[in-house]
């Protein structure tokens, strides 16, 4: 796998490919109306952590004292800034992150750490079990940090990473803030999917779109943060990361381009597919529950990219050299309904915790074979 060192987005000093919602924020700030609350919009990886914490910093760094002169031309501010170090490490009184909190045990063993004086370790942090939601309790703590007194003039961010993560109970708990947020205060809500939020949420907050990155600004994207990739890796990269740059980084962390070519070469004889080969390769990356999570993902992404081409005449990008020829082989044997109701079936299989995802997936797989025969 190749070894990609990615900061946490409360570290990253850069913003790559989103100027434009940069600037609207510094128009905010210079008009005074950058205080209440704002919706950050955008698929996953897009950037929109980054940009928060950035604006963050700049906001109590701004009121620190640390801020001069004329209109800045970004929201970027010094890594050796006191405020960066403490957004950084999320040490700020004046910041709040509400996020899907951590279990109970995580947190007696954080704890134990820190009371023998030992440092957290950034992989063994990210790794920590944590609730599959956000819950009234975590709002709770959002709403007792707003109406902390502040000094004259401070400013206070609050961030929730991602309000997709809400349950109906804390979602409806956070309305009242929204409408009324405390003065002097920024509440920056992140969302992949703003559609699936209650429509009263959405009416209180200002919105902000982060779109995908276009290919070719993905692709200077990799050639910065991943020089050793060959010119034919970062184009795998771009258009199986959509656009999302911390999803390129991730598949170019985790093999993900050897998972593609592992799944192409699966049905490189379509309809013909080895079975001794598919238990092998479902075999070896279970092992490593993410890469197997990430496989999967592959598949799904791959079996669209499949059900969208097969409705197409005209010829199109190839991932990697000789998809175009698998992807017309399964077309030709698959009708284009019965590829959608297999990716359907597949997606909801996919989802379901209960199921053995190893047998799963090697039914996935089987069954576009099946959908040949048929």
């Amino acid at each position: 796998m190749t070894d990609v060192s990615l900061k946490s987005p409360e570290e990253q000093s850069e913003l790559f490919g989103h100027e434009a919602a940069e600037q609207l924020f510094l128009q905010a700030i210079e008009n005074n109306t950058i205080d209440g609350s704002w919706l950050i919009c955008g698929p996953k990886g897009v950037g929109k952590a980054t940009l928060a914490f950035r604006l963050a910093r700049f906001l109590l760094s701004e009121e620190s004292g640390g801020l001069f002169g004329g209109k800045p031309a970004s929201l970027a501010i010094s890594e050796t800034d006191a405020v960066f170090k403490a957004v950084a490490q999320r040490s700020s009184p004046a910041l709040k992150v509400i996020e899907c909190a951590l279990k109970p045990d995580e947190v007696k063993a954080r704890q134990k750490l820190l009371e023998n004086g030992e440092t957290l370790d950034a992989a063994v942090e990210k790794e920590r079990k944590r609730f599959s939601e956000i819950r009234i309790d975590d709002i709770r703590e959002a709403e007792a940090f707003m109406h902390l007194t502040a000094g004259a003039g401070k400013k206070r961010v609050l961030i929730i990473d991602a309000a997709d993560d809400m349950n109906v109970h804390a979602a409806n708990a956070l309305l009242k803030s929204l409408e009324e947020p405390p003065p002097e205060t920024a509440i920056l809500l992140l969302s992949h999917a703003p559609g699936k939020l209650l429509p009263t949420i959405r009416s209180r907050c200002r919105k902000v779109v982060l779109k995908p990155l276009e290919n070719n600004m993905l692709d200077e994207f990799l050639k910065a943060y991943c020089p050793h990739l060959t010119e034919g890796e970062r184009h795998a990269l771009t258009l199986l990361a959509e656009g999302s740059a911390g999803k390129a980084l991730t598949l170019a962390g985790s093999d993900g381009i050897g998972l593609f070519i592992g799944v192409m070469d699966l049905f490189a004889n379509f309809p013909r597919i080895s079975v001794p080969k598919l238990y092998d390769m479902a075999d070896r990356i279970y092992k490593d529950k993410k890469r197997f999570q990430l496989l999967q993902d592959l598949f799904i992404q791959w079996l669209t990219r499949v059900c969208v081409l097969s409705q197409t005449d005209g010829s199109f990008n190839e991932i990697i050299p000789g998809e175009a020829d698998i992807i017309r082989k399964i077309c030709r044997f698959v009708p284009t309904l019965t590829l959608m109701d297999m990716l359907g079936g597949i997606t909801a299989a996919f989802a379901d915790i209960d199921l053995d995802r190893k047998q799963v997936f090697v039914n996935a797989v089987l069954k576009l074979q099946r959908g040949a025969n048929a």
